[in-house]
């Protein structure tokens, strides 16, 4: 029971995190989030030269409408 309410802790923490992150990402390029995915790529292993597969988040935006309110 305790390991699980830390683990919902660690999530909760980690999703406020992604959250900020993303709403940042909106506010510099005046944009909307419109999908995140994770996703598995291969790259090499500085230290060993090896490929290896690693995570990696892929995040598309659109570009926000302008709005103009009529007078």
């Amino acid at each position: 029971m305790q390991q699980e309410s830390q683990e919902k802790k660690a999530v909760e923490a980690a999703e406020k995190a992604v959250a900020g992150v993303l709403g940042d990402l909106e506010d510099a390029t005046r944009s909307e989030v419109k999908k995140i995915a994770l996703e598995d790529v291969v790259d090499v292993d500085e230290r060993t030269g090896r490929p290896e597969v690693r995570k990696a988040v892929d995040i598309q935006v659109q570009a926000k409408p302008e709005r103009k309110w009529s007078r």
